[in-house]
């Protein structure tokens, strides 16, 4: 597994000098590796052109490698006029940017989910998609889908139907075990059997709920079982990105080292 972070989980601090304690950090930790998402305040690829060129620099002095980029496409309802935006505009920005930094894998959301079931609406789904992953593919892409609550990739038989009718190579799957369980509230192993054969990347979280809602917690000190679901990744091979989404909320100085020592422990 390659260990990866994600810059505003490391450290809670979104200002111009977040980077080196950021990346530090992370070294301090084993981790080298980063996902694409915030970098001060701003999600990736709307960056200042102050903030990217820092993130390159820095990145180089401290051996930093992106795995992915995650731009947020489609996190959006069916109808919004967004979606025309994210296909033709956003996504192709992003690949761009990307590639610039030698990215070539790009995360997706599905749509959030209308408040009344219409007709047609998965089937627009899946061309919305389709569409996505083969613009990416012509650049050299792949392309992950991240299930996310309310979504139309909410729980692991959604998530499933999705990829089984995109039915592309270039089509993978982002395994979020934390939303998973605020979205089914079931153990991870009878989705995980199921999506397996798509997993090109995990995220790791671990929460419980309180109060009816969804509360992160550091790793071991939520129900999600973070001991078993490190376990059945090592069980089958599984050798892609695992990263680490350790923060809480509000997050604490000690949140992402006190998580990735107690992750160390499962290794």
């Amino acid at each position: 597994m390659i260990v990866t972070a994600v810059t505003n989980e490391v450290y809670p601090d979104a200002s111009a000098d977040s980077l080196p304690r950021i990346f530090a950090r992370a070294a301090d930790a084993g981790i080298r590796h980063f996902e694409l998402r915030i970098v001060e305040s701003r999600r990736f690829p709307a960056y200042d052109a102050d903030s990217w060129v820092r993130l390159k620099r820095l990145a180089n002095d401290y051996g930093v490698r992106f795995t992915a980029a995650s731009p947020g496409l489609f996190k959006a309802g069916l109808d919004s006029e967004f979606l025309p935006l994210h296909l033709d505009h956003l996504l192709p920005m992003s690949l761009k940017l990307a590639a610039s930094v030698d990215v070539n894998t790009m995360i997706v959301f599905a749509p959030n989910r209308s408040a009344s079931k219409q007709a047609g609406e998965f089937n627009r789904v899946v061309d919305l998609l389709g569409a996505a992953v083969d613009k990416a593919a012509a650049e050299g892409f792949t392309m992950q889908l991240e299930n996310l609550p309310g979504s139309w990739a909410d729980t692991s038989d959604a998530c499933l139907a999705l990829l089984q009718a995109v039915n592309r190579p270039e089509f993978g799957y982002v395994w979020d075990t934390g939303n998973l369980f605020e979205a089914e509230q079931t153990h991870f192993r009878t989705g995980y059997e199921k999506l397996k054969p798509y997993i090109r990347n995990v995220h790791l979280k671990d929460g419980a709920f309180v109060h009816g809602q969804m509360v992160w917690k550091r790793y071991g000190e939520g129900v999600t079982d973070v001991r078993g679901q490190i376990q059945a990744l090592k069980d089958d091979g599984y050798a892609g990105t695992l990263v680490l989404e350790a923060a809480c909320k509000p997050h604490h100085l000690d949140d992402f080292p006190t998580s990735t020592r107690y992750l160390k422990s499962l290794f």
